[in-house]
C-alpha cells in the first residue's frame, strides 16, 4: 500500500467520459480493474476524497463507537480506520455503493497494522447487485 505505483489500491482517472478505477485483482496480471463512481464524483477526485465527506466521518464515527474505538483484533485504539468486509457493485447504476451506504455489519474498526495485514493476506470481495 505504501507504493502508489504497484499498489493493488491506485486510482486511475480515465479518459473524460469514463469512471474511476478502483483496484486491481490480486491474482490478475493485466489491467482490468473495477469501475469505481459515476461522473460526479469524478469531477472532483478519487474515493480517497469521499473519505472527507460529512457523510462518511458520521459513519467512521459511529462504527469507531460501536467498536469501542478499539481494534477488534489486538485491541490497538491508535490509527484506527475502517474496514469494508466486502464492496458492493450496484451492476444496473454501474459503480460501487459510496463508502458510507454499507450496512454497519459490514464495517469493522482495525488499527493501520491489521488493516495492512488484513489486505496482504485476504482479499476483500466484491459482490455484484442486481
Amino acid at each position: 500500500m505504501n507504493d502508489p505505483i504497484n499498489s493493488r489500491y491506485r486510482y486511475l482517472k480515465l479518459k473524460s467520459d469514463t469512471k474511476y478505477r478502483r483496484f486491481k485483482s490480486k491474482n490478475d496480471d493485466s489491467n482490468k480493474t473495477n469501475i469505481f463512481f459515476d461522473n460526479d464524483i469524478q469531477s472532483h477526485g478519487s474515493y480517497k476524497e469521499l473519505l472527507f465527506k460529512q457523510e462518511w466521518k458520521s459513519k467512521r464515527e459511529e462504527i469507531l463507537i460501536r467498536d469501542n474505538r478499539s481494534c477488534v483484533i489486538c485491541k490497538n485504539n491508535i490509527n484506527l480506520q475502517i474496514h469494508h468486509r466486502q464492496y458492493h457493485f450496484l451492476v444496473q447504476k454501474k459503480q460501487f455503493k459510496l463508502p458510507w451506504q454499507y450496512q454497519d455489519n459490514l464495517l469493522v474498526t482495525l488499527c493501520e497494522s491489521c488493516h495492512k495485514k488484513g489486505h496482504r493476506k485476504f482479499k476483500v470481495p466484491t459482490i455484484y447487485i442486481k
